[in-house]
């Protein structure tokens, strides 16, 4: 006889998720993941002027803005026929790249270090630290749900490990603010850009804003290296089980992305029965089987089979994961291979901690990235090739790039200067999308089998750290 659990809503992930589990002999044995809302932000953009998506398509998320602005844009340029100049191209991998990284420091800690980390341990703390007694005194007072009132279950709860945790947990809460103002010298203001426009970047550059972005990437730098990797290295030698745990179809998907002058920071491909293959977009179909929509994309509350409001892709039938273990995988990036060779890994699988490792490589990837990129801006040359952003255009562009979560496009046609279709392909539709064409989606797959020790009405520990090891971010799959 199976038990049933159900989680609704699933916390500390952005949007608004429910999971349906039933666990039979301590293993799940069946799972359904849904996307309980609709906000139809494709829809919203249909006969409107096409510039207007750089603005309204970065609203698709509180989190993860930048990149679909970004990706917005790479679509109008394509409809505008126009190029930006190589320093507005600089500009735009500052913001992107450095945009990544922090979205990467806010998941770990703020996000998916609780289902590891027994916080209350951190308390009492009687020491000399001044940073470290207020946390301990906070822990103590705040009356915080996650700290206080914790799920029984197999944290670490080593004093000096959970307020090496305390510290850093708020420590990259001031590094991601940090950075967001780096971010803002750069693209007028953060969160939702403004100076993000079709042909480039409108800021105008100076020495002292390159040093000060310059200063904000050291100190994210500095903490990526010192605390975020060794961090996320205590986790999996605590829990190798974990590389067993919360394993989808090893089949992955990225995007090109990020281009120096040393050539493109990550190449594109998929990855199907362990072999590489080009990406060819032409093969991507959102299936909608399970989905809440009308065979024409409109929403349909009451569609007949449908249990979430994500939709379900397939390339070529085949449901992809994608993320940074996806990028690790498609490059087959040798640096990570030696990083989980540390852990006694012998290839990138699809797993819970290589999620986990492959955010904190990549993110130290990015800030070495960035370093070299920063110094390829040419102060006094131009940042944007303008357009007339009025003019009345016809056409037809696709932005492939890349978001935090994974692989990212924004697909737009125009006609007489008004939008007549727009479709976001985001990286947790991929991952989160439900059963469709008689295949589980992404994350239901890596729930099947998981084993259950911990948890009961409020759901499974471990079902939970399969979940937030994709960084699922709904509101920008419910679109």
């Amino acid at each position: 006889m199976s038990t049933l659990l159900s989680v609704d809503p699933v916390s500390r992930i952005e949007g608004h998720m429910s999971v349906e589990t039933a666990v039979e002999g301590g293993r799940v044995s069946k799972v359904r993941i849904a996307g309980n809302m609709y906000r139809g932000m494709e829809r919203l953009l249909f006969n409107r002027h096409p510039v207007d998506s750089a603005r309204i398509a970065q609203r698709i998320c509180g989190v993860c803005h930048e990149v679909h602005g970004i990706s917005s844009v790479m679509a109008l340029e394509q409809i505008f026929k126009v190029t930006p100049p190589a320093n507005g191209q600089v500009l735009r991998d500052m913001i992107l790249g450095l945009h990544i990284v922090t979205d990467h420091l806010l998941h770990f800690y703020n996000l998916c270090s609780p289902d590891y980390i027994d916080y209350a341990a951190a308390a009492g703390y009687s020491g000399r630290d001044a940073n470290l007694k207020n946390i301990s005194d906070w822990i103590s007072s705040s009356g915080t749900m996650f700290v206080i009132n914790k799920t029984p279950g197999d944290y670490i709860r080593d004093k000096e490990v959970a307020r090496r945790f305390a510290l850093h947990y708020f420590e990259a809460l001031k590094i991601r603010a940090e950075a967001a103002s780096g971010l803002a010298l750069i693209g007028g203001k953060v969160p939702f850009i403004h100076a993000l426009l079709p042909g480039g970047i409108t800021t105008e550059i100076t020495t002292d804003t390159l040093m000060k972005y310059y200063h904000v990437l050291t100190k994210t730098a500095d903490f990526v290296n010192n605390s975020f990797i060794p961090d996320v290295m205590v986790l999996a030698e605590r829990y190798p089980e974990y590389f067993r745990i919360g394993e989808a179809y090893n089949t992955f998907y990225a995007h090109t992305s990020l281009k120096s002058k040393k050539g493109w920071l990550f190449n594109s491909g998929v990855i199907v029965d362990g072999q590489k293959q080009p990406f060819d977009y032409k093969k991507v179909k959102e299936l909608l089987n399970s989905s809440f929509y009308n065979p024409d994309g409109s929403p349909n509350e009451s569609a007949k089979g449908a249990y979430s409001w994500i939709k379900a892709p397939r390339y070529n039938g085949f449901p992809l994961e994608t993320g940074p273990l996806a990028r690790m995988a498609v490059n087959n990036d040798q640096g990570f291979r030696q990083f989980l060779a540390r852990f006694g890994q012998s290839s990138i699988r699809s797993s819970v901690m290589g999620r986990l490792l492959a955010r904190a490589y990549e993110s130290r990837l990015l800030c070495n990235y960035l370093f070299e990129r920063s110094e390829e801006f040419v102060i006094g040359k131009s940042t944007i090739n303008h357009v007339d952003l009025q003019a009345n255009v016809t056409g037809e562009g696709i932005g492939f790039s890349l978001a935090a979560r994974g692989a990212l496009v924004h697909h737009i046609k125009a006609y007489n200067g008004k939008v007549t279709d727009y479709r976001m392909i985001v990286p947790s539709t991929w991952n989160f999308g439900p059963t469709a064409g008689g295949k589980h989606g992404v994350a239901e797959k890596s729930i099947l089998g998981t084993p259950v020790r911990f948890g009961g009405e409020s759901g499974s520990i471990e079902v939970g750290r399969v979940i937030r090891s994709y960084d699922p971010c709904t509101a920008c799959s419910v679109h």
